[in-house]
């Protein structure tokens, strides 16, 4: 399931239309809100963990998520407990990074905007 994408030429752009891209950050926030148990940003690279029920969805979508942003690294594995999903930017889309991600992390992104160093949400959650 692993995808090393070392082409680095391909433009930072999504294909995906207005209507389309609309509908698609849906989906992945929908899938986030009920299946996302943990995530963290390490630079470029986002690290998501899902519930193993998520394994199929998440197959399907990062195989079209491959087609329309291909300039995403998309490394999706199995660990006995969980689905992992890591997704890279390139280092030109490096200070973009936090906006390419935020609906790969559904209501977790709303949340952490509204918190503070000491909120709950930032010393516990879903994170």
């Amino acid at each position: 399931m692993n995808d090393r994408h070392a082409d680095v030429s391909v433009p930072i752009a999504c294909t995906l239309e207005a209507r389309e891209l609309k509908s698609r950050f849906g989906e992945i926030g929908a899938l986030a809100d009920h299946a996302l148990l943990h995530h963290e940003q390490d630079g470029r690279t986002l690290r998501l963990r899902y519930g193993l029920g998520a394994a199929a969805q998440l197959e399907r979508l990062v195989a079209r998520e491959r087609q329309c942003c291909a300039f995403l690294q998309f490394d999706l594995y199995r660990t006995p407990d969980a689905v992992h999903l890591d997704i890279t930017a390139p280092a030109e889309a490096d200070e973009f990074a936090p906006l390419l991600y935020a609906h790969f992390v559904g209501r977790a992104a709303r949340l952490d905007c509204a918190c503070g160093p000491s909120s709950v949400c930032s010393s516990g959650g879903r994170r």
